[in-house]
């Protein structure tokens, strides 16, 4: 997310001719759960590097799902709370959780009564579908999630942008969304919770809206973005949807600041009031013991990884590949996170459904991901493949400490035998860089956080069906017919029961002992506050969204 990966909710309330306010459900609940803290008021909060995009259909970096998870809300959502009970999927612009049918294909909404965007324009069912439209015409990141909707594929080769797609159908009138899937998938109930299915007007553009996002429904609304300088979340007044909070603080203005020491000290002396990286390395400890009344650190469902391209020389010889697993140093690596790594050897995190702790300890098959690495059986691979002094691209981007630890694969990459050189980009561009099919990216370091807690969110990285020409997501063309297959079948599972997540363990397993990629580490993430922040009583962390901005509050 690493995705990661952020969306929400809202609802108008129509003035009656009697001038009173009617809510959009059926009841008066106004889903101030999360939200009883002091309310008004403006804050600075600060980002290393700008969100990949501002446009809901194309958003997909946490630094982007946090913000957009409460602009612009999708069919359903989830609860506003910690730890499992934030899982929770509830009723976003939909009344209710959708009826499926016994065949797992058909999905059955409707929109709730009343609905207006940030702007004042009515929402309408139909919108649904443009919205859904947006994501396949813009060849989003996310298009693969919609793609087996009954006749997105087709609609998609067409290049026919206002047709229709037959497997979604609406009627304004009554507010029904009916949307028919080629095959059952288990996990399209958290699609429908993702920000890409954000509802927004029926006559949005087709084009990259960063600049100029489109209005939404949910707590808050971006009132300004500007690329590399900064944006500005205020709160939206028409907001009342039931079961998900309003939010307390009025503005919050989010500015782009590279360095994260300058970040933590500034939030330290009250110009920043909360900063969405964690500390720097030299900063942490003090952060920890010193200002641990507005300091907590959270376990996360990511991992950190190495893809290997299995396209272009070397790493198409899966001798090189086995060289690369034997041959680097996962400690060293996690040491550069300034123990927000713990390393390891599984792709599933430690959080998700199907993990097996053994991966990522004793049973690695290239070891214990916490010793050294067997660095002379690495060098015989590379020799026996003729693969020894191969030039090698390494891909990273400026997020610290990605970039370090770039240069640092970079370095153990020709201790083995390559010659390997880093190349870092800016974090806004770096995944459309690597998701281009004519970049030819050899190997880098990536990352992902989940969209939603499902193994399928992990495993479709290495899925041979999700690999696109552009904004590809599977950076390695990881295409093993047996894994590729596998996640075909359970994704069809419709209920993630305890048999079908050791399943998806398994896959796991066996994407790691081919070696088609390289784990080395899950991390954790942090909330940092000013003094001005109520932080016992107004800092929530989300599993899935991480640092909930409307939980936010000042003392």
């Amino acid at each position: 997310m690493i995705f990661t990966c952020a969306r929400t909710c809202a609802l108008l309330l129509v003035a009656a001719l009697t001038l009173s306010l009617i809510g959009c459900g059926d009841d008066d609940d106004s889903g101030d759960e999360g939200g009883q803290g002091k309310q008004g008021g403006s804050i600075t909060i600060s980002q290393t590097a700008q969100p990949d995009y501002m446009d809901p259909a194309l958003s997909y970096t946490f630094g982007g799902f946090e913000p957009m998870w409460l602009v612009y809300t999708p069919p359903l959502t989830y609860k506003h709370a910690e730890g499992q009970a934030g899982t929770q999927l509830i009723p976003g612009v939909a009344n209710e959780l959708p009826t499926i049918s016994e065949d797992g294909k058909t999905y059955e909404l409707t929109l709730r009564r009343g609905l207006r965007y940030s702007d004042g324009t009515p929402a309408k069912a139909s919108d649904f579908e443009h919205t859904i439209k947006r994501v396949l015409n813009l060849v989003s990141g996310a298009s693969g999630y919609f793609l087996g909707i009954n006749g997105a594929t087709e609609y998609v080769k067409a290049g026919r942008p206002e047709a229709d797609i037959p497997g979604i159908d609406t009627n304004d009138r009554t507010g029904a969304i009916t949307i028919k899937l080629n095959e059952p998938d288990g996990t399209f109930s958290n699609v429908l919770a993702m920000n890409f299915a954000g509802l927004v007007p029926g006559d949005t553009p087709f084009k990259n809206l960063t600049k100029d996002p489109p209005p939404g429904i949910g707590p808050y609304k971006i009132t300004e973005s500007v690329p590399n300088r900064q944006f500005v979340l205020e709160k939206n007044d028409r907001f009342n949807l039931p079961g998900i909070p309003k939010g307390n603080i009025e503005k919050i203005t989010t500015v782009i600041v590279k360095s994260r020491e300058r970040q933590a000290q500034d939030v330290i002396s009250g110009e920043l009031d909360y900063m969405h990286e964690t500390p720097p390395p030299d900063l942490k400890p003090e952060v920890k013991s010193k200002y641990s009344d507005r300091y907590e650190e959270h376990v996360t469902n990511s991992t950190y990884y190495l893809f290997l391209n299995v396209r272009v020389p070397p790493f198409d010889k899966k001798q090189v590949r086995e060289a690369v697993n034997y041959g680097i140093n996962k400690p060293a690596l996690a040491r550069l996170f300034a123990g927000e790594l713990a390393p390891g050897c599984s792709f599933l995190p430690p959080g998700m459904p199907g993990y097996d702790k053994g991966l990522d300890v004793e049973d690695c098959p290239w070891g214990n991901p916490n010793e050294p690495p067997d660095l002379e059986r690495a060098r015989q691979l590379i020799k026996d493949a003729g693969a020894d002094g191969a030039d090698v691209t390494v891909w990273g981007d400026t997020l610290d400490p990605h970039d370090k630890a770039t240069e640092a694969y970079a370095d153990m990459l020709n201790k083995i035998g390559l010659n390997a050189k880093p190349r870092i980009l800016d974090w806004a561009v770096i995944n459309q860089t690597l998701g281009n099919a004519k970049t030819e990216a050899q190997t880098g370091v990536t990352s992902w956080g989940q969209d939603f807690p499902h193994p399928k969110n992990f495993m479709f990285l290495v899925d041979g069906n999700a690999i696109q020409p552009t904004n590809n997501l599977n950076f390695g063309n990881v295409d093993d017919p047996e894994i590729t297959s596998g996640i075909a079948e359970l994704s069809r599972e419709p209920q993630l029961t305890d048999e079908v997540a050791d399943r998806w363990g398994e896959l796991d397993k066996q994407l790691v002992e081919e070696g088609w990629i390289v784990p080395f580490g899950h991390r954790e993430r942090s909330t940092f506050m000013s003094e001005r922040m109520d932080f016992e009583n107004c800092s929530l962390f989300h599993p899935v969204y991480y640092n909930d901005y409307s939980s936010f509050c000042l003392k």
